[in-house]
C-alpha cells in the first residue's frame, strides 16, 4: 500500500510506459546557448580574426579554470566561456602578436 503512494502508476503497473521529466532545464540551456552566442558575435566585433578569438577565449578559460579571478563581474551561472568573452567585450583583455621569426635556411643545414 505504502508503495503505491511512491512509485507511479506508470512504474508500479506491468504495463510499460514512458516517464515524464519537466522540460523547463532545457530552455534554460537554449537560452543561455543563446546568450552565449550574442556574447561572441560581440565579442567578434572586437577581435575579427576567429581564430585570435578562440586562442584568447581558450587562455583566458584555462586561466579562470585555474582559479584566476574575472576581470568583470561574474554572477554564479556564468561559465567561464562567458567570463572570457565579456572581458574581451569590456577592453579588458587585449592581445599581442609575437613577430614572426624567419624561416631557417635549409641548404646552410
Amino acid at each position: 500500500m505504502l508503495a503505491s503512494n511512491i512509485i507511479p502508476p506508470v512504474v508500479s503497473g506491468s504495463a510499460s510506459g514512458i516517464l515524464q521529466f519537466p522540460t523547463d532545464a532545457t530552455r534554460a540551456v537554449r537560452s543561455l546557448r543563446n546568450m552565449t552566442t550574442q556574447l561572441l558575435q560581440e565579442a567578434a566585433q572586437v577581435i575579427p580574426n576567429q581564430q585570435l578569438l578562440i586562442n584568447v577565449v581558450s587562455r583566458r578559460v584555462r586561466q579562470l579554470g585555474l582559479g584566476h579571478r574575472p576581470l568583470v563581474e561574474a554572477t554564479p551561472r556564468s561559465s567561464l566561456t562567458d567570463i572570457a568573452l565579456r572581458e574581451i567585450i569590456a577592453g579588458k583583455l587585449t592581445y599581442e602578436l609575437a613577430p614572426e621569426k624567419p624561416a631557417p635556411d635549409s641548404a646552410s643545414a
